[in-house]
């Protein structure tokens, strides 16, 4: 963005931080001064002696976070910095420490609330959901750690859970992580091939699932699923059936599960070491079997220099993160309660009865941090909903996006939306990663648009595409990238022989560097040191030489006022084997009862025209009954993209709505729109 000079345009400032010098970052920034004589004044600078100094840095946030147990003395090296960054170099060789230990103590009082479990359907107004205090999670935990040994499970073999965003999702959780399995979570509304890809890949030993999902005021027995997951799996796992509204009697409950636990059995911690499997995820990809990404116990000291310094969590807050258990987002939430904070789980639909429900929520808990996506907040916003005028939200302090990117229009609605003193975040990281490579600065400001800073630690860069150069401070965008290695990248991808796909996916992007590349389109703003994301890079549009990312498009359309005609949007490119050049396809979901009449597509055409330029406008704006999304809310791009490029697309099991896909061949030979908008 620049003005008529061609000089870096500032975008409006909506948030300056209240607690300035006083926030956990603050903190920090003068223990590293102090300790290591430096004279750093902003976040910035913090950020950028942690990147220059990166085995000073993660030894030294290794005990600030007071991690059991301490450190060997004498250490002076993190990792080994002479092997390159895509050998995948372990971080701190040979210190035992275990996830569970670390996360499970957090809290010195023991009767204070740690978990509450909220069900959709629940009456906010009279019930108060299932609560666990520090004491009874703990005494869970042990009890369920005791019973997965006395069925047979060991460290390193994987304990599965079919089961929704719960206390038995965290119970299970921390349970499989003190004995050294290697735990792996699949929300249950995931259709059945889904859910095969990846548990025959794994093979895990022990599969707990709900019996029950419970969605938009339905409740659907999923027994029978759980039945055909388990005749095409081999070895055949332990299964137990964790009750949610029916009780099958096919299978074994899950108190016929404790029933096989030691009742005198202390609660004890696997020697597992920081780099061992404690988790596995899977990507979202769209096409092809889903990639299972292994990630390490060492990931914890990612989770809370995010939670605990980035985002200033203490025993005081209450966090209310809407994530499924399928989303590394999951574990992300399990990094703010490893700060000792109540956390809230909820098993339901975000938008059931409306747009609200997790609102009332934030009201009734006096959530302080309540973590959710940019769908999410354009769904309230969509609704006509005032929150800082319809409920008491005097309690919120953060609200954290990822995700997807918020528009600059978001950002100024949220800001008329919401109590102006709430931090608003939009972050960026993924599955891949386990943690935010775009994090929050409470002590710097909010521009319309922008991210705001770069997480400690992490060497993020924007990179030429061509050459691997930086480019970040010429504010344009290019492929974002991490030049040195982090103690979340994945241990490895189960069953990836020699660790092939592992190179494939980050590290084979550039012959000159060897560096990680996120596969995301990123350019930072010179002037206010903001970040904004353009989508994935191989998402990257690129008609006549002009590059732009679809997230530039989507925030136009899905802004007001388009969005109060369009619902959902999906922009990508077609360039066919014939094709000298690459069209932009803008295929758009209309809001009951409106239609795309040429005069509305002209609308939108103008409006993409004015806020970008004229090279911006996509050749085709088309009516569409529906996008392609993941599970996780994601739009499918790539895989359109490929279809409308004339190619046959196997649709992965990620895609929600998979059937969706087939509609776009109509396209494939489309050379002008039509004059009916609607195909």
């Amino acid at each position: 963005m620049s003005d008529t000079n061609g000089s870096p345009k500032t975008p409006e400032l909506l948030w300056r931080p209240r607690r300035a010098g006083k926030t956990p970052m603050d903190e920090y920034r003068r223990h590293v001064n102090h300790r290591f004589s430096q004279n750093l004044r902003t976040t910035r600078e913090l950020h950028r002696w942690s990147v220059q100094h990166p085995q000073d840095f993660w030894i030294d946030l290794y005990d600030y976070l007071r991690f059991t147990p301490k450190l060997p003395r004498g250490m002076t090296k993190a990792y080994d910095d002479s092997v390159p960054m895509s050998s995948n170099p372990p971080f701190f060789p040979g210190l035992r420490m275990n996830y569970a230990e670390n996360a499970m103590f957090a809290n010195p009082d023991s009767d204070a609330i740690a978990l509450v479990g909220i069900r959709e359907g629940m009456d906010l107004n009279r019930e108060d959901g299932e609560q666990l205090t520090w004491r009874e999670f703990r005494d869970r935990v042990r009890l369920t750690a005791s019973a997965m040994r006395h069925c047979g499970a060991k460290q390193g073999d994987r304990v599965a859970a079919l089961v929704a965003t719960s206390i038995w999702a965290m119970v299970l959780f921390h349970a499989s992580a003190a004995i050294g399995a290697i735990f792996t979570s699949i929300s249950p509304e995931l259709g059945l091939e889904g859910c095969v890809s990846r548990l025959q890949q794994v093979t895990p030993s022990i599969l707990f699932a709900d019996s029950d999902t419970v969605y938009k005021g339905k409740a659907v027995n999923i027994t029978a699923k759980t039945k055909q997951i388990l005749d095409r799996l081999s070895p055949r796992p332990q299964t137990y059936i964790i009750p949610i509204v029916s009780k099958p009697t096919d299978f074994a409950s899950i108190d016929d599960f404790l029933n096989k636990a030691n009742q005198s059995e202390p609660l004890t911690f696997a020697p597992t070491s920081f780099n061992d499997p404690l988790m596995i995820c899977y990507s979202s990809g769209t096409t092809g079997a889903p990639k299972c990404i292994v990630h390490r116990h060492g990931m914890i000291i990612q989770m809370k220099k995010i939670s605990a310094i980035h985002n200033s969590t203490t025993t005081a807050d209450v966090i209310l993160q809407y994530s499924s258990t399928s989303w590394v987002v999951f574990y992300v939430m399990c990094g703010y309660f490893a700060c000792g904070a109540k956390t809230v789980v909820y098993n339901g639909s975000p938008m059931y009865p409306d747009a609200k429900q997790l609102l009332r929520m934030v009201e009734k808990y006096k959530v302080t941090y309540f973590g959710t996506s940019p769908r999410y907040l354009l769904e309230v916003e969509m609704s006509k909903t005032m929150p800082k005028h319809e409920l008491d939200l005097s309690s919120l302090r953060i609200v954290y996006t990822t995700g997807a990117t918020l528009s600059a229009e978001q950002y100024r609605w949220f800001y008329s939306a919401f109590p102006p003193d709430v931090h608003l975040c939009n972050t960026a990281g993924g599955t891949d990663t386990a943690t935010s490579l775009i994090a929050a600065d409470p002590c710097g400001p909010i521009h319309a648009g922008e991210m705001q800073i770069f997480g400690l630690g992490m060497d993020v860069d924007v990179a030429d595409p061509v050459t691997g150069e930086s480019m970040l401070q010429t504010g344009e965008a290019g492929e974002m990238v991490v030049r040195k290695p982090f103690p979340s990248m994945p241990c490895f991808f189960w069953g990836d022989e020699g660790n092939k796909k592992y190179r494939e996916s980050y590290f084979e992007r550039f012959d000159k560097f060897d560096m990680w590349a996120q596969h995301d389109w990123l350019s930072s703003n010179p002037t206010t040191g903001g970040l904004v994301m353009h989508g994935r890079s191989d998402g990257v549009l690129n008609p006549s030489g002009i590059r732009f990312g679809s997230g530039e498009i989507y925030a136009i359309v899905e802004a007001a006022p388009l969005n109060s005609r369009i619902s959902n949007s999906l922009c990508v490119g077609r360039r066919r084997p014939q094709d000298h050049d690459e069209d932009v396809f803008l295929f758009l979901v209309m809001s009951p009862p409106n239609q795309l009449t040429p005069e509305f597509r002209a609308q939108v055409k103008a409006a993409i025209r004015q806020a970008l330029s004229p090279r911006h406008v996509p050749k085709f704006v088309l009516q569409v009954p529906d996008i392609p999304v993941t599970i996780n809310g994601k739009k499918v791009e790539t895989a359109v993209k490929q279809v409308l490029s004339g190619k046959e697309v196997k649709a992965s099991n990620t895609v929600l709505n998979p059937e969706t896909i087939g509609f776009f061949k109509r396209f494939q030979d489309l050379e002008s729109e039509p004059k009916a908008a609607k195909l």
